[in-house]
């Protein structure tokens, strides 16, 4: 009987380990992932290139509006103000999602402020 709760045992933790267990690709979307992992790497300029195939290929998708927003800030930090400004502006005016355009303008405001 001690064999058997032990079996028992082992086989639940088992069980419960592979349904907590994370596999990578039920969270990988694509040329969006590969640009995040850009992004968090500081690698802007690979970032922005997929997150634009990204957009170009999903431009409805769920993830279209933050991708948008995330080529906004890589440009903003390569500098590219303008570019950055310009798209922050557009997903303001597009109001597809009320949390990004929130962040979107809080971007621009902080792109009006002088920088030291």
């Amino acid at each position: 009987m001690a064999s058997f709760r032990v079996l028992l045992f082992a086989l639940m933790s088992l069980i419960l380990a592979s349904s907590c267990a994370q596999r990578r690709e039920a969270f990988y979307f694509g040329d969006y992932s590969e640009a995040e992992a850009f992004y968090n790497k500081g690698e802007y300029e690979r970032a922005i290139q997929k997150y634009q195939t990204y957009i170009a290929e999903n431009p409805e998708g769920n993830l279209a509006v933050i991708a948008k927003y995330y080529v906004a800030k890589s440009h903003a930090a390569l500098g590219q103000i303008e570019e950055a400004r310009k798209i922050y502006q557009k997903i303001v005016e597009d109001k597809v999602d009320v949390v990004w355009t929130n962040l979107a303008e809080a971007q621009l405001k902080e792109l009006e402020r002088p920088q030291k």
